[in-house]
């Protein structure tokens, strides 16, 4: 009888021990693999290129490539806004050329591309926008790592799947040329295949003495040659370059010089034949006359086949429908 009420006894003790537990929710386990699967399923909205967009394989209008640099101005860092446009076209077997559109002094990239989506239809394009809307050459108000962010660029879109590696473009306009005509000095990525330079041609900082220069970290027009002090390799060989000059431009003198920009020039001609030169050209400057072409006529300086080109015009500080078409031909393959 005592051991029956011994066993009922334990009975009830044991229900109530197991009505306490189960009614305790505090599960450390079951939390922590709640915990993880819940981190596991968040969507991660950071637009880090390195980590986010690249990963994507593909470049779409809505890609956010972010780039940041820091330098004197800003030593935490500046990221540039960076405009894309994709062309309408069937994309090529191994994928679009793409040109890296460089605003001139006050713009911005989104009208770089609003002006040569219609000119570029083969192309992708992609257009960042300079700090204070310059580029950092001698006298702007910028002196940011520009020639360090278009590098960054070109490696970034060279990831992507949709992207040809291989045929990477900078065109540049004034103040966006003068960076352009660094870029084919300084850098040393053969995926960057053209570079043109529209209505700015070498300046005597980039050469002088019979050499290339790189731009300086802080460049400062006081400066003998504001700071380019440092000898340049010489250009990639494997480079096509172009560029368009006006003999009516009152802003970048045409016959070298000084200019209201803070910065002298090499005269034009002088200026193309030196490039040509380092690309193996080896022969005579061709004549100053030019050969006509188009309507309206402008003057074409051809070497190495057609490789490296100057074209003299009469458009002031722009470019006429010639040149313009010239462009497009130039960089259509």
């Amino acid at each position: 009888m005592k051991h029956s009420k011994y066993l009922l006894l334990l009975s009830i003790l044991c229900s109530i021990v197991l009505f306490i537990n189960c009614g305790n929710s505090d599960d450390p386990v079951t939390n922590n693999d709640t915990n993880i699967t819940n981190e596991d399923n968040t969507s991660d909205d950071s637009t880090d290129d390195s980590t986010n967009e690249v990963s994507s394989n593909i470049l779409t209008l809505n890609s956010n490539i972010d780039i940041s640099k820091s330098w004197t101005q800003e030593p935490t860092g500046y990221t540039y806004s960076i405009d894309i446009h994709i062309p309408t076209e069937e994309m090529p077997s191994d994928g679009f050329p793409v040109c890296i559109l460089l605003h001139g002094n006050g713009g911005n990239g989104l009208d770089e591309i609003d002006h040569w989506s219609t000119v570029l239809t083969t192309h992708v394009l992609v257009a960042p926008t300079g700090y204070m809307n310059s580029w950092n050459l001698c006298n702007e108000d910028s002196n940011a790592a520009d020639i360090e962010m278009v590098d960054t660029l070109a490696n970034l879109l060279q990831e992507y799947t949709n992207i040809n590696p291989n045929k990477i473009r900078i065109l540049g306009n004034s103040n966006g040329a003068g960076l352009a005509n660094s870029i084919f000095i300084e850098n040393l990525n053969s995926g960057i295949d053209i570079v043109c330079a529209i209505v700015t041609h070498l300046t005597v900082p980039q050469y002088h003495l019979e050499n290339f220069y790189k731009i300086g970290n802080d460049t400062d027009p006081s400066d003998d040659y504001c700071g380019y002090e440092d000898l340049a390799a010489t250009p990639l060989t494997s480079r096509k370059y172009l560029n368009i000059s006006n003999d009516n431009d009152g802003i970048i003198p045409y016959l070298g010089g000084a200019s209201p920009v803070g910065m002298d020039f090499l005269n034009a001609q002088d200026a193309i034949y030196v490039i040509a030169k380092s690309q193996g050209y080896d022969g005579n400057k061709l004549p100053d006359s030019g050969t006509p072409i188009g309507n309206p006529v402008v003057f074409e300086y051809s070497y190495l086949s057609g490789d490296v080109v100057h074209i003299r015009g009469e458009a002031y500080h722009g470019i006429n429908p010639t040149q313009r078409d010239y462009v497009k031909t130039f960089l259509k393959e």
